[in-house]
């Protein structure tokens, strides 16, 4: 009996590649235009008609291209691996040397954008003097229906998709707003649409701000903002990009030059604004390879500072309303808790959090919502915020030792093992101070701390079931409750008449501390 292949739903696509970029044009054109750029393309050229009925998009790019072996590994393979097959850079094509570009592609889904537009679409790609033609439709038994359609020579490289709509989805002029809010961080990548290329003044009024930042004497740096009025899926096309003199210095990120995060990349605000800042004054604090800015440049350190302050300000206001959203959910978070505060402590928790939201815009907000949290629990213990003086004085090394701690040890185990540690070391120093001292009765004062401190003997005292060392009136009024006295030889045993008696084993330990066998107890 032959093997049964798999089967796909004629949903699969949708539920595969979601909703968003089979539904959306606008997601789906910014993909296909994301492909172009993690080809390592210097400039698109887009043909999008004006009319609204049945027309052909072309969207073709100068990247590395594709051979025959490399299109159908690339279309064919689901949940493709672009990381694994390509790195997490763009490859640009033979002869160009521009700096790294980050790919915005992971998992091949870019592919099925084209669907968005029709079930069909053709790719044109070339490199190597060959090019290669398909013809991609929604499949019937598969997601992907592939054939080859033409091969012959060409040079350079690139790939073209063509796409057949019955009626556009977006007019010319809102395919030009889309991708300049995106794709203009970069003036090494271009993007045409009907021969004209996509600018700043693409963009609808509203949506792009502009204003000098003067750097104390040494120039003034130029930001620009670009706010979408909605958020992507992803921060990715989104951050904060250095241009000096038309070139892009390093990457446009959140997270840039120290590594440091200036947003989580989780907040609605990561996803929906740019910041592209012009300072041509810094020509002499770049890189050579223009991957940064040169480590410790005074002149750069002072323009990120002033600049960054503006930034900050400008998220802080345009982010007021969300923030309170957000205090306001984590307020009836933590309701329970607040209702056990006085009106003064539920002020000072209330001022604290909403600091923390304006000072530290790089925190989740559910960092901010577990933060929130514990300063509640600090509010009403009786420690107040002492435990946060504690931690303001360690150093990062040793935040980051404890944060190991509490991940392999609860508090309370925590506590109970110090307690015990601390414990014995104060009965190691009663016992020295009296063994050195030659007025210390044997009986009445070593005994008893010999009692306490057992485990100085060897691992088979350690357990609370051991005692020692109790005179026969003690255990009478011990067990009985009774003023009675007994002899004053000590007991070996005491049976009650309603007991039993039992053997019960403990380890056997050589002198190393080592178990070497078993040792029984008698234990009533």
């Amino acid at each position: 009996m032959d093997d049964q292949l798999v089967l796909f739903d004629r949903r699969f696509l949708e539920s595969y590649a979601g909703n968003r970029l089979l539904g959306d044009a606008r997601a789906a054109l910014i993909e296909l235009i994301a492909n172009c750029w993690d080809a390592g393309a210097r400039r698109v050229d887009i043909d999008w008609p004006e009319h609204t009925g049945p027309g052909l998009i072309r969207i073709s790019d100068n990247g590395h291209g594709m051979t025959e072996e490399d299109f159908r590994r690339r279309w064919m393979t689901l949940a493709y691996d672009r990381v694994q097959d390509q790195g997490l850079y763009a490859e640009f094509p033979p002869g160009v040397d521009l700096p790294r570009r980050p790919a915005f592609g992971r998992n091949g889904q870019g592919r099925f954008a084209a669907f968005c537009f029709g079930n069909t679409y053709v790719v044109h790609t070339w490199r190597d003097g060959q090019e290669v033609t398909f013809d991609v439709r929604k499949g019937t038994d598969a997601p992907l229906s592939i054939r080859k359609s033409s091969s012959e020579p060409r040079d350079g490289s690139g790939t073209e998709i063509e796409l057949t709509c019955e009626s556009m989805p977006l007019s010319r002029q809102k395919v030009r707003a889309e991708i300049g809010m995106r794709f203009l961080t970069d003036p090494n990548f271009e993007v045409y649409v009907s021969g004209e290329k996509i600018r700043f003044d693409d963009l609808p009024e509203g949506y792009l701000h502009t204003e000098g930042i003067v750097v104390d004497a040494l120039g003034t740096a130029y930001v620009t903002v670009i706010d979408i009025h909605d958020t992507d899926r992803t921060s990715r096309q989104h951050g904060i990009a250095w241009h000096v003199q038309g070139r892009l210095v390093g990457e446009c990120s959140w997270r840039y030059f120290h590594d440091q995060a200036f947003i989580d990349g989780r907040r609605t605000a990561a996803k929906r604004y740019t910041f592209i800042i012009r300072a041509d004054f810094l020509v002499d604090s770049v890189r050579s390879d223009w991957s940064g800015f040169k480590s410790e440049d005074l002149t750069f350190e002072a323009a990120n500072e002033r600049t960054s302050e503006w930034i900050r300000q400008y998220l802080l206001d345009a982010t007021a309303d969300k923030r309170k959203e957000t205090f306001d959910d984590i307020s009836a978070t933590h309701q329970s808790t607040l209702r056990k505060m006085g009106p003064l402590s539920r002020s000072k928790w209330s001022r604290f959090v909403q600091a923390v939201q304006a000072e530290c815009i790089s925190i989740s907000e559910k960092d901010v919502a577990q933060l929130a949290g514990i300063l509640a629990r600090l509010e009403i213990s009786h420690s107040k915020y002492g435990l946060l003086g504690k931690l303001h004085e360690m150093d990062a090394l040793q935040l980051h030792e404890l944060y190991k701690l509490l991940e392999d040890w609860t508090v309370d185990m925590a506590k109970i093992v110090l307690d015990e540690l601390k414990t014995r070391m104060l009965l190691l120093d009663e016992l020295q101070k009296k063994v050195m001292d030659t007025n210390t009765q044997e009986v009445q004062e070593l005994q008893p701390i010999f009692e306490r401190g057992l485990w100085i003997f060897g691992p088979e005292f350690e357990t609370i079931e051991f005692t020692s060392n109790r005179g026969m009136t003690t255990v009478i009024q011990d067990i009985f409750g009774s003023a009675q006295k007994g002899s004053r030889n000590r007991p070996d045993f005491v049976i009650l008449p309603d007991s039993t008696v039992g053997l019960y084993s403990y380890p056997l330990y050589d002198e190393d501390g080592a178990e070497s066998g078993v040792l029984i107890s008698t234990l009533n």
